[in-house]
C-alpha cells in the first residue's frame, strides 16, 4: 500500500501542475480574446472555475470492471493531450463514486477515497466489488469505506462552511443530482447536510448549464449571519452565477426598523393580503364627473366625462400593471384630445404627436389622469394602507375583521425612508411591486434554505422570483419557529408554482451532530413534531453531553464551561436566550477570551455569542446552551409552546461534538430526564 499512497501522492502533484497549466491557457485566451462580451465573460468565468481553492483538488479513484481508471475531484483537469487527469464530481462518469454499494456496484471493481490535507495524501482506503466484496460483507466487512467522511466530520469546525464534494453520501447524492424540473422539497432533521445538499445541487445543476448561469441561480438563507457562514462553499466548487440573499434583502425599499407582534406579523403573511392591495390599489381610481377640457392654440377642447371612463375601464380590463395602465390611459385619452381637436378645428391633418406633448402642462388634463389613475408607488401604497383607517376599511371590507384591521395600522413616519419597515412589511411591498411596475428580476432555479418558516406572502415573493417553479426546498418541520412554523410541507408548497410537479425527500442520516447529542435534542420531537422520526447519527460522538444546573450566576458559570471547552475545541458557542445576551457578554469579555458576536463580527472568534433565534443552520464544534426554559419564551409566537421548544431544539443540535447545557431555571419538562440531570 506504500508504494500505491506514493504513486497516487505523484498524481495528486500532477493533478495540480495540469490545473495551472490550464489556468494559464485560459488566461493567455482572454488577453487575446477579441472584444466579444459572451466570450470575455465565458473565460473570465473558466478561469475562476480553475483556480485553486485551497480544498482537496482530487480525492479518489474509480476502477471499472472493464479496466478503465478514473480519478475523481472538484475540477475537470486534462493533459496536453486533453486526456482526463481528473474527472469532475459532476460529471457522470463519476457517479458511481457516491451510489455503488455492494448490491449494486454500478460497474465497479474498485472505489478509493482520498484523506487529503492541503496537497498531502494522509491515507486512503478502498471499497473492492464483486464475488470477494460479497464475501467480506457477508463476514461483517466495512461495506464503504468511511475514513474520509469520518476525517471531514471529526475536522474542527472554523467561522465558514466547506463544501463536502469529497464526502457527499448516497441518500445526499440522489437529492443533489434530482432534475432541475419541479418542486423538489428536502425534509432533513439536524446534521442530515440539507443546507450543503442545496448548495451543491446549485453547483451540479450549474454544470454545462449555460442558459441556467446567464438566468442565475437564487439562494435564500434565513439570516446574514448564516449567509456569511455558507458564502465560500459555492466559490470553493467554481460557480458564481449564483445570488446569496435573505428574503428583506430583495425589497430595498422597506429596510427593516422596526418589529410585529406575533399576531400582526402573521396577519400580514396572510394569503388574503395579497387581495388587500390589489382591491386598494383598484380604489385609487375614480372616475370623473366633470368633463375634460384643455387648451390647445388658443382654442377649447372637451372630452366628456362618459369617454374618458370609458378609456379607463377599456385599460383595466387589460390586467395590464398599474404604472402601464397610466400610460396607456394617458395615450388614449391624448388621442381622444387629438380628435375632438382635429373634429372641432377641422384640421384633421395635424400631428398627434404635437397635441399630446402640449398636454404634459395642461392642468385640466392632468387632474383628469391623477383622478382617473393616479400615480403611486409600491412603498407609498402599502404605507398608506397601514397607516390610513378610512382606506383600510374600504379595501378590507368582506376580507378582514374590524379586529385585524385594528392589529394592522399603526402610527406612519414622518416620511416613506422614516417609515417604521418590519420584516413582515417586505413582502406587501414587494406584492406591490409586482401589482404596480410588473418588473421583478426572475432566476433559472432557487434553493431556499430553513423554507419551514415561510408565510404565504413571502412564498408568493418566491413564486414571482422563479416562475417556472423550479426550486429546491430544504427545511425541517421540526426546527420550525416562526408564527407560520407549520406541521406539513404541504401547507406551504401550496402557494407555490409547480408546474412539473412536486417531490418530497426525506434524509434520515445524521452526519454533523453525534448520536449523544441527538438522543438528547430528540427527548423534544414528540411534542414538536410527533410524525417525524429522529435522525440516526452516524457515529455516538466523543463526550456525553453535560447538564449543569447552577443555584445562581448562570453567566458565570456559562463562562467557565466555554472557557474550559476553548481549550479543546476550536469553536465553541455559547447560545444565549435575548433576556441574558448581555449578562453573558459581559462575562465573557471579563474572562479575556477570543469573543465575538455572531451577529456582529461573525463566526471567526474561538467563542461566538450567538442569540437563539440565530443558530439556525450553524454548527460548533462544541455548545454551551445557556437556560434553555429563557430560550423557549424567545419564540415569536404567544399562544403555543410548540414554536419555543422547537427553538431550544435548534440550539441543542448545533454541536458537532460536545453539549453542554448550563441552567438555574427548572428545564423544560420535554427535556428533562433523571439520567442526564447533574449539578
Amino acid at each position: 500500500m506504500h508504494d500505491e499512497l506514493d504513486e497516487e501522492q505523484a498524481h495528486i502533484h500532477r493533478s495540480y501542475e495540469y490545473l495551472e497549466f490550464m489556468r494559464a491557457r485560459a488566461e493567455k485566451l482572454l488577453a487575446d480574446a477579441p472584444a466579444d462580451p459572451d466570450l470575455v465573460a465565458s473565460l473570465k468565468r473558466r478561469i475562476f472555475q480553475l483556480t485553486d481553492t485551497n480544498r482537496p483538488l482530487c480525492f479518489g479513484r474509480l476502477d471499472t470492471e472493464e479496466g478503465e481508471r478514473w480519478h475523481i475531484g472538484r475540477r475537470h483537469v486534462e493533459d496536453e493531450s486533453a486526456d482526463p487527469v481528473v474527472v469532475e464530481w459532476r460529471a457522470p462518469i463519476a457517479v458511481p463514486f457516491y451510489r455503488a454499494t455492494i448490491d449494486e456496484p454500478l460497474g465497479l471493481r474498485r472505489r478509493r477515497q482520498f484523506v487529503v490535507d492541503g496537497r498531502t495524501l494522509v491515507q486512503m482506503a478502498d471499497d473492492l466489488f464483486g464475488p470477494d466484496a460479497v464475501a467480506m460483507a457477508a463476514e461483517g466487512a466495512q461495506v464503504r469505506g468511511r475514513d474520509a467522511l469520518l476525517a471531514e466530520l471529526e475536522r474542527a469546525r472554523t467561522g465558514q462552511m466547506l463544501d463536502i464534494v469529497a464526502t457527499i453520501q448516497t441518500e445526499q447524492d440522489v437529492v443533489i443530482r434530482a432534475p432541475m424540473a419541479g418542486l423538489l422539497t428536502v425534509q432533513g432533521g439536524p446534521g442530515t447536510g440539507k443546507t450543503a445538499i442545496g448548495l451543491h445541487r446549485a453547483a451540479f445543476l450549474l454544470f454545462g448549464n449555460d442558459a441556467l448561469a446567464r438566468a442565475g441561480v437564487l439562494v435564500l438563507g434565513p439570516n446574514r449571519t448564516f449567509l456569511r457562514y455558507i458564502a465560500q462553499v459555492l466559490p470553493s466548487l467554481g460557480e458564481e452565477a449564483v445570488v446569496q440573499t435573505v428574503l428583506s434583502d430583495l425589497v430595498p425599499d422597506a429596510p427593516i426598523r422596526a418589529e410585529d407582534t406575533p399576531q400582526t406579523a402573521r396577519l400580514k403573511g396572510d394569503r388574503r393580503m395579497a387581495d388587500l392591495l390589489r382591491t386598494a390599489l383598484v380604489q385609487r381610481r375614480r372616475p370623473l364627473v366633470d368633463d375634460v377640457e384643455v387648451r390647445y392654440q388658443g382654442m377649447r377642447v372637451v372630452v366628456s366625462a362618459t369617454r374618458a371612463n370609458e378609456l379607463a375601464a377599456t385599460v383595466a380590463a387589460r390586467r395590464i400593471p398599474y404604472a402601464a395602465g397610466r400610460t396607456t390611459l394617458r395615450d388614449l385619452l391624448a388621442r381622444a384630445v387629438y380628435e375632438r381637436y382635429a373634429e372641432v378645428a377641422g384640421r384633421i391633418g395635424v400631428e398627434y404627436t404635437a397635441v399630446s406633448r402640449s398636454l404634459s402642462g395642461d392642468p385640466g388634463f392632468k387632474t383628469a389622469i391623477d383622478q382617473l389613475w393616479p400615480s403611486v408607488s409600491a412603498p407609498a401604497l402599502v404605507r398608506e394602507l397601514l397607516s390610513n383607517r378610512t382606506r383600510l376599511a374600504a379595501a378590507a371590507e368582506g376580507l378582514l375583521s374590524d379586529e385585524e384591521q385594528a392589529r394592522l395600522v399603526r402610527k406612519a413616519g414622518r416620511s416613506l425612508k422614516a417609515e417604521p419597515w418590519t420584516e413582515q412589511d417586505g413582502p406587501l411591498v414587494d406584492e406591490a411591486v409586482e401589482l404596480i411596475d410588473g418588473r421583478l428580476r426572475t432566476y433559472g432555479h432557487a434553493v431556499v434554505d430553513e423554507a419551514q418558516d415561510l408565510s404565504p406572502m413571502q412564498a408568493r415573493m418566491l413564486a414571482r422570483r422563479v416562475p417556472s417553479g423550479s426550486m429546491t426546498i430544504l427545511g425541517d418541520i421540526a426546527q420550525g419557529t416562526g408564527v407560520w412554523g407549520r406541521d406539513a410541507w404541504e401547507d406551504l408548497l401550496q402557494h407555490l408554482p409547480a408546474p412539473d410537479g412536486v417531490r418530497i425527500e426525506e434524509l434520515r442520516l445524521g452526519y454533523r451532530a453525534p448520536g449523544r447529542v441527538l438522543d438528547v435534542a430528540s427527548r423534544l420531537l414528540p411534542a414538536i413534531a410527533p410524525h417525524l422520526r429522529a435522525t440516526e447519527s452516524i457515529r455516538p460522538g466523543r463526550s456525553e453531553p453535560a447538564f449543569i444546573g447552577v443555584a445562581g450566576h448562570v453567566a458565570e458559570a456559562a463562562t467557565r464551561e466555554a472557557v474550559a471547552l476553548a481549550k479543546t475545541w476550536t469553536s465553541v458557542a455559547v447560545i444565549v436566550p435575548a433576556a441574558l445576551h448581555d449578562e453573558v457578554a459581559d462575562a465573557l469579555a471579563g474572562a479575556g477570551t477570543d469573543l465575538g458576536d455572531a451577529e456582529r463580527e461573525g463566526l471567526d472568534h474561538a467563542v461566538t455569542l450567538v442569540p437563539a433565534l440565530t443558530s439556525k443552520g450553524l454548527e460548533f464544534d462544541a455548545v454551551v446552551v445557556v437556560e434553555p426554559a429563557l430560550i423557549v419564551e424567545d419564540a415569536p409566537s404567544s399562544d403555543s409552546a410548540r414554536p419555543g421548544l422547537r427553538l431550544l431544539y435548534i440550539t441543542l443540535t448545533r454541536p458537532t461534538q460536545h453539549l453542554s447545557v448550563v441552567h438555574a431555571l427548572p428545564l423544560p419538562d420535554a427535556l428533562r430526564a433523571d439520567e442526564a440531570v447533574s449539578a
